[in-house]
């Protein structure tokens, strides 16, 4: 895998060279060849992280290589002065509270001793716990450090096979629990405030924390259940569960009483999502929240000064930086204007059928998705510009044409299209499925995107967002 990952890399950097000094792209200045190379350099380097390299390596040969090519810092830097990353730094800090706390794990066994278990409340759990958790922190990498020990510790208490189709059921179900529901409210994934600062600075003002809810919420409530159905329709296993509700309660025991951090903790994170959603009457923006409220964790002493340095994942807050740069510095290489008479025609030509277009669109994400890792995020970069004309000629408010890039940011099929599957699969010791499971999966999650756009189009249409 270390060969492959090296050779993968390599084989990046020389497309990426090439590109650069053969420059086979008609009508397409020498500025925009140079950034396409080192885009596809970092991209290399992004996907296979050759000798275990992370983020940050591809992030620095980005901005290095945008500032060699004559471009200014404001523009390979600009992710870091929008407000996504200002919501991200703070919202990383809620997750490592709830870790450090032990809030999340009490949430988390909580909601499993309410239940008998059995497939189907094991599924409800999951749904509930990770709506619970996407409320306090849309930091998915500590969902999934909460989220899937627990669901390994149910794999091993009911003496399931590893890798089987009972452990796959248990674990995908537990990890998509991590990823989905949250992806329907601002602050509830990563995704919404990255998919901010990718959109047009004209169409910004237009994202609120209520908008967005109000837009988004109902399709990803309906794909979360509808992949919960059809996971448990399709891959449930034919014998009971077997396991105990004294084995949650004991577990929920063992944590012993709640302390005073994590009363802190609650209350700060409690009250910051009660702001978000006030946002129309106090009219404090989104980002003055989310710092306010870690100044409470710091004034409280929830976060430490020796923790702020490890508190967050920083390897991850300079990547979603540089990556939000991205359509900026497109515009300022004139790539985004080389790629518009190719693209944007094909797009707009379908645009007056809402339905059709959302279709088209997302399922073509998808199909880009095989080849645009991690998350598609260039591919947004350079497509982003289309929001402009669907707003201004078709009437799609914004965070409706998003919807795509939240699908495909999403997407799974094979493993290595979604990063998260790699760290769950390593914080359970590859003991959860196999690739048929993945891809089962996958399937039940495009067939939930398909029936939500279908549902939810007429939807948007009744609410003015959709002409």
């Amino acid at each position: 895998m270390v060969n492959k990952n090296i050779i993968g890399a390599i084989l990046f950097a020389i497309i990426g060279l090439v590109t650069g000094l053969v420059q086979p792209f008609t009508n397409l200045e020498p500025l925009g060849h140079y950034i396409i190379g080192t885009v596809i350099v970092t991209m290399g380097l992004w996907i296979f992280k050759p000798g275990g390299v992370p983020f940050m390596a591809g992030s620095t040969v980005l901005v290095a290589g945008g500032l060699i090519f004559g471009l200014n810092y404001d523009v390979v830097v600009s992710g870091f002065i929008s407000s996504s990353v200002w919501i991200l730094i703070p919202a990383l800090y809620f997750g490592f509270a709830l870790q450090k706390t032990g809030l999340g794990n009490r949430i988390a066994y909580l909601v499993l001793k309410s239940f008998k278990p059995s497939w189907m409340s094991m599924s409800m759990s999951w749904l509930i716990i990770g709506v619970a958790l996407s409320a306090l922190t849309p930091s998915i990498t500590v969902r999934i450090a909460i989220m899937m020990p627990i669901a390994l510790g149910v794999i091993k208490a009911c003496k399931l096979e590893y890798r089987s189709k009972g452990s796959a059921f248990i674990a995908l179900i537990c990890w998509a629990m991590c990823l989905f529901p949250g992806t329907g409210w601002l602050t509830g994934s990563l995704s919404g405030p990255i998919l901010l600062g990718f959109l047009p600075v004209e169409l910004q003002h237009m994202v609120t924390f209520e908008t967005y809810f109000q837009i988004l919420a109902l399709p990803w409530m309906i794909i979360t259940l509808l992949f919960v159905l059809l996971v448990y329709l399709f891959m449930k296993p034919n014998v009971p569960l077997g396991i105990s509700k004294d084995t949650f309660v004991n577990e929920y025991k063992a944590l012993g009483p709640v302390s005073r951090q994590e009363m802190i903790t609650a209350i700060i994170l409690l009250g910051t999502l009660a702001m978000f959603t006030t946002e129309n009457l106090h009219l404090i923006p989104t980002t003055a929240i989310a710092l306010l409220a870690l100044f409470l964790l710091l004034v409280f002493k929830v976060v430490e000064p020796k923790e702020i340095g490890t508190g967050a994942n920083w390897d991850v807050i300079v990547f979603y930086g540089v990556t939000i740069s991205l359509s900026t510095i497109f515009m300022a290489a004139n790539i985004d204007e080389w790629v518009a008479p190719m693209l944007y025609p094909a797009l707009l030509s379908i645009a007056a059928d809402p339905l059709v277009f959302l279709l088209v669109a997302t399922l073509g994400f998808f199909i880009i998705r095989f080849i645009d890792v991690p998350w598609g995020f260039s591919t947004i970069a350079l497509t982003v510009g289309v929001l402009l004309p669907l707003f201004n000629q078709f009437g799609f408010h914004p965070l409706v044409s998003s919807f795509v890039y939240l699908a495909g940011i999403n997407f799974f099929l094979l493993s290595y299209q979604q990063p998260w599957l790699a760290m769950a699969e390593s914080v359970i010791e590859n003991k959860g499925w196999l690739a048929k499971h993945i891809f089962i999966a996958g399937l039940c999650y495009i067939v939930a995107v398909v029936v939500a756009i279908f549902v939810t189009v007429p939807y948007w249409r009744m609410i003015g967002v959709l002409q």
